[in-house]
């Protein structure tokens, strides 16, 4: 009988124990635990750098697969996975390359989908796929960073380095804590004067506010066709009879450019032209002193106002009516009466036991007048007089080819109160009428102020040029 020595039964074993090491490591390797029987699903990712067959399919960190092949498919790669068959996987999975760790082996990891979906059958394509995380590319990114912040940093060593530029910097700390303690004393000194404005500002605030209620009732109103306003926006009378005067001015018109009537054939017929301008030939010298007269008298023209403004604050309305007298483009005066509801102010004094005191008294029925004078310059007028009977100045500005008026008024310069000061704007809606809205006597004392809105009527009156144009010539 053959004997077998301890050190060749231990060689054997140990051969034995490779070559079943190698056997398994082969099925484990080339297959996994059983994937042989798994199902192929493939995804096409842009970049699988790293990526090796065999690496591990992952769901939630748990394998459920390994990559069988990786091909180049236009320019892509194709990742062929095998999955286990007891995992299925919904058409709307995602899928991306990830690594264990920064520099660690490659692996896929699958983003589960919604449930209820279709799920992937054999030769399956999962078509949502996550880009991969370039390490190489963010390694480039954090080094040009790190490279501006040395660059940074020598540039700020080289402002703050040394004796001087501590001295900058010392100098920069000292103003902002000089600066911070400015700023504190002045809000401290300023405080009571903060909050007087801040409360004038909410008071302008509410006030404006109602000025809006106001002009949401005013265009309620009129829509409702309440009112002059109203009326002209609502009643179809008016339209109809608009209507009806255009077309007699267009029926008119059709028969003057056909010739009939006078005036036609005045326009038409060329005899009657000829003649007719020979006879203005011939007195063409008699009238030139009268055509002088009357291009003056063409400038003089007149013009009457009546404006009505409703105050919020008293709840009452105030009228203005006006004449005003434009001798030449650029110059004119103003006449006028104004029905405030407080009346007239009269100051009184009265002595008693040798005390002399000044007495305020108001009339209610008592009107206050305006006489003015004015110069225009372009789109800026100035002009001053008497206004509500005291002494006082007002500034307008047209824009809008003079629809648009913006105006200021400042007059009653008493010293024992403050003066009235008047803001307002004027634009014209309608030929000869207009809307008006301001804000009246805005920093009175009294408790007088009130923002207030209106409508102005203005027409020019004919009758006085024709009166003055109709006034015999003296020679």
């Amino acid at each position: 009988m053959v004997s077998i020595s301890t050190q060749a039964k231990v060689g054997l074993f140990v051969l034995a124990a490779l070559i079943l090491l190698a056997y398994m490591s082969f099925r484990v390797g080339q297959y996994g635990f059983g994937l042989k029987n798994g199902y192929l699903i493939s995804a096409e990712f842009e970049n699988a750098t790293g990526l090796e067959r065999d690496a591990s399919v992952r769901i939630a960190g748990v394998e459920v697969g390994r990559v069988e092949n990786i091909t180049l498919t236009d320019g892509k790669a194709r990742v062929s996975m095998r999955i286990l068959p007891s995992v299925k996987l919904a058409d709307d999975v995602k899928v991306m390359v990830r690594a264990y760790g920064i520099l660690g082996d490659k692996f896929i990891e699958i983003i589960p989908g919604t449930k209820g979906r279709p799920t992937l059958e054999e030769g399956g394509e999962i078509t949502r796929v996550e880009k991969q995380i370039d390490i190489d590319q963010l390694v480039r990114n954090l080094t040009n960073i790190a490279d501006d912040v040395l660059a940074v940093t020598a540039s700020l060593r080289k402002v703050l380095g040394g004796e001087e530029g501590a001295a900058n910097l010392e100098g920069i700390l000292t103003n902002t804590r000089e600066l911070t303690a400015n700023l504190n004393r002045v809000v401290k000194e300023n405080d009571e004067d903060l909050k007087t404005m801040m409360t004038h500002l909410a008071q302008a605030s509410k006030d404006l506010e109602k000025t809006f209620i106001a002009l949401r009732q005013i265009s309620e109103e009129i829509n409702r066709g309440e009112g002059t306003m109203g009326q002209l926006v609502k009643k179809r009378e008016i339209y109809d009879n608009l209507n009806e005067t255009l077309a007699s001015l267009r029926e008119i018109t059709d028969k003057i450019n056909a010739g009939k009537g006078t005036i036609g054939r005045l326009i038409n017929d060329e005899k009657t032209v000829d003649a007719l301008d020979t006879s203005l030939a011939s007195l063409d010298k008699s009238m030139e002193g009268l055509n002088k007269y009357l291009l003056k008298t063409e400038e003089f023209r007149t013009f009457l106002s009546y404006r009505g403004e409703y105050l919020f604050d008293s709840q009452n309305s105030k009228g203005y009516f006006e004449v005003k007298i434009r001798p030449k483009e650029d110059k004119f005066y103003i006449v006028g009466l104004v029905a405030d509801p407080r009346g007239k102010r009269s100051i009184s004094e009265r002595t008693v036991d040798g005390v002399t005191s000044h007495i305020e008294e108001w009339d209610k029925n008592k009107l206050l007048f305006n006489a003015e004078i004015g110069k225009r310059f372009r789109n800026l007028v100035l002009r001053g007089g008497l206004l509500e009977s005291t002494g006082g100045i007002g500034l307008d500005y047209f824009a809008l080819n003079d629809n648009l008026r913006l105006s200021f008024e400042a007059f009653d310069f008493d010293p024992d109160r403050r003066p009235h000061l008047k803001v307002f704007a004027d634009y014209e809606l309608l030929k000869h009428v207009s809307m008006t809205a301001g804000y009246d006597n805005f920093i009175s004392d009294e408790g007088n102020e009130s923002p207030f809105v209106g409508v102005s009527i203005f027409f020019e009156d004919d009758d006085f040029k024709y009166l003055i144009g109709n006034t015999p010539i003296p020679k």
